[in-house]
């Protein structure tokens, strides 16, 4: 009797990677109807000579444009806002705006790009040797591991912002952050070169829809 019922159970459609991660998001319907999402949080930059603390205050709406408000830690009257835009990228300071270099452009819009990625539902997403994959038109591809049915791991190569080279990176996602039954990482870090470059700890997060 054991070996029908078992060639019954390797009968069964099983649920596949994709399918379980798109689950654990939140669903495939309403991740397809995200517009925008936002967070604030605090943030450490770590560049070669030292560690910048930064406070932030981000909103992106997924492979369109974002919107990022930063300032240093307990110092409101540094901030400054970076806008990347269908049209190109602008920085604004004390209610000065000032364009972007083309390159500093591209790299910002590729990096916001994997914040649309991670949401599995907009962008052509398939499951590859344990891993899922996805390209988005004018986007680097990005592969993703999985811990269990949660994302844990993007690697990602951007544009250099300051030369005609590449970035390789990789983004560690961990905890949860939900919002409307969406699930998103409560601390996002960055490494380029195997060290910590960019680490974010999200305090509130939000997602508005279609």
């Amino acid at each position: 009797m054991a070996l029908p019922l078992a060639a019954k159970a390797a009968a069964l459609p099983r649920e596949d990677l994709l399918d379980r991660a798109l689950r654990a998001m939140g669903g495939r319907a309403k991740l397809a109807r995200v517009k925008a999402l936002r967070w604030t949080g605090q943030a450490q930059v770590m560049l070669r000579d030292k560690r910048l603390e930064l406070e932030i205050d981000t909103r992106v709406e997924p492979f369109v444009r974002a919107r990022s408000r930063s300032w240093l830690a307990g110092k409101p009257d540094t901030a400054r806002t970076l806008i990347i835009e269908p049209a190109g990228g602008f920085v604004e300071r004390s209610g000065e705006r000032k364009p972007l270099p083309a390159r500093q452009t591209l790299h910002e819009r590729q990096q916001y790009g994997l914040y649309g990625y991670m949401l599995l539902a907009l962008a052509p997403t398939q499951v590859e040797g344990g891993r899922l994959t996805a390209q988005h038109p004018g986007l680097p591809p990005v592969r993703f591991e999985l811990e269990g049915d949660y994302l844990a791991v993007a690697d990602y190569t951007v544009a250099s912002p300051d030369s005609d080279a590449v970035i390789a990176q990789r983004f560690l996602f961990e905890g949860e952050q939900p919002d409307q039954g969406v699930h998103w990482p409560h601390t996002i870090t960055i490494l380029q070169n195997d060290k910590p470059y960019f680490i974010l700890d999200i305090e509130s997060f939000s997602v508005e829809f279609a």
